[in-house]
C-alpha cells in the first residue's frame, strides 16, 4: 500500500518533461504506461509489468540509482519498485541487494523526497509474505535503522512511509515503538497517522496486537468512509478473520480506495475483483 497514496501524500517527484526518457521506455517496454508520465503515480496505483522481465530490464534503474541525485533518483527508485513488484519476485538476488543499498542510502539523504521514496520501495521490494513459511527477502544493512530514523522524523509523510516499510517486511523489531505511535496518534487527533501505525502492526501479526485490533473494532473511531476505516477493516481481517474481508471487497468498487483495497486483498491472499 499498499501505499502512501491512501494516505493522501503528495510528494513532488519528476516527469517526462524535466526527468528519464530512458526510464520511461524502459518502462513501456515492459507494458507500463505511466500516467501523466509520473513515477510515483504509477507506483502508487500498484502498477506492474505486462511484458516478461528479461535479462537486463533493471541496468538502467538500477544504474540510475547509483549514480543520480535529487528527482532523477526518486524516478530510478520509483521504476525500479514497479519493475521489481512486491517482494522483488521479478529482480534477481544481486540486483535486489544492490538496490536495497542504494535504498538505504536515500534514506540517510539530505532531500526529504529521496527519504520517501527509498523508505516506500524497499517496503514494497521487500515486503514479506502472510502465507506460511512466506519467505522474506533478506534485508540491507542498515534499512530497520533507517527506517527507525525517518519515523522520529516530524514530517508526517516521512513518517507513513516508515510506519508503512515496517510493517511490510514485518520488522518485529517496531512492534512497540509502533504501539505506542498508535496510542499517540489517536490521542492527539491525528487519524491518518493512527491508521498508518495499525495497518503496519496488523502486518507484522504480532499477538500483542490482537487485542488491541479487538478493542479498536469496538469501537466508533473503526466506523466511516476513509481509509483510515479501511486500514481497521484490514487489521481485523488479518488478525482476528471476523468477516471484515467483506467491507474490503465493497471499497473495490470506490474511486477513491480501490487500490488500498485491492491492493488488502492481494496480501490477504483473497481473489481480487477487476
Amino acid at each position: 500500500m499498499r501505499m502512501l497514496s491512501v494516505w493522501s501524500l503528495c510528494v513532488l517527484v519528476g516527469t517526462a518533461a524535466d526527468a528519464q526518457p530512458i526510464l520511461i521506455d524502459v518502462l513501456a517496454r515492459h507494458g507500463v504506461e505511466l500516467p501523466g508520465k509520473n513515477f510515483e503515480a504509477a507506483f502508487d496505483a500498484g502498477l506492474g509489468p505486462t511484458v516478461a522481465v528479461g535479462a537486463g530490464a533493471f541496468a538502467t534503474p538500477l544504474a540510475r540509482l547509483s549514480v543520480a541525485t535529487g528527482s532523477d533518483r526518486v524516478a530510478a527508485a520509483y521504476a525500479f519498485g514497479i519493475l521489481a513488484g512486491r517482494s522483488a519476485r521479478e529482480a534477481l538476488p544481486g540486483e535486489l541487494a544492490a538496490a536495497g543499498q542504494a535504498l538505504v542510502q536515500m534514506m540517510g539523504s539530505g532531500d526529504r523526497r529521496s527519504r520517501i521514496a527509498g523508505a516506500r520501495v524497499a517496503g514494497r521490494v521487500l515486503a514479506a509474505s502472510f502465507e506460511p513459511g512466506g519467505v522474506r527477502p533478506p534485508l540491507p544493512a542498515g534499512l530497520t535503522e533507517g527506517l527507525f530514523s525517518l519515523l522520529n522524523q516530524p514530517n508526517e509523510y516521512e513518517q507513513l512511509a516508515a510506519m508503512d516499510a515496517l510493517g511490510l517486511v514485518r520488522e518485529t523489531n517496531a512492534v512497540a515503538a509502533l504501539t505506542e505511535r498508535y496510542a499517540f496518534y489517536r490521542a492527539d487527533g491525528k487519524r491518518a497517522r493512527a491508521g498508518g501505525a495499525l495497518e503496519a502492526l496488523a502486518r507484522i501479526g504480532d499477538v500483542s496486537t490482537v487485542e488491541l485490533v479487538k478493542t479498536v473494532a469496538a469501537e466508533r473511531w473503526a466506523e466511516g468512509r476513509d481509509a483510515t476505516a479501511l486500514a481497521v477493516a484490514f487489521a481485523r481481517e488479518r488478525l482476528l478473520k471476523d468477516g471484515s474481508i467483506v467491507i474490503i471487497q465493497q471499497a473495490v468498487g470506490s474511486q477513491s480506495h480501490r487500490v488500498q483495497a485491492r491492493g488488502y486483498l492481494q496480501e490477504l491472499g483473497a481473489t481480487v475483483p477487476w
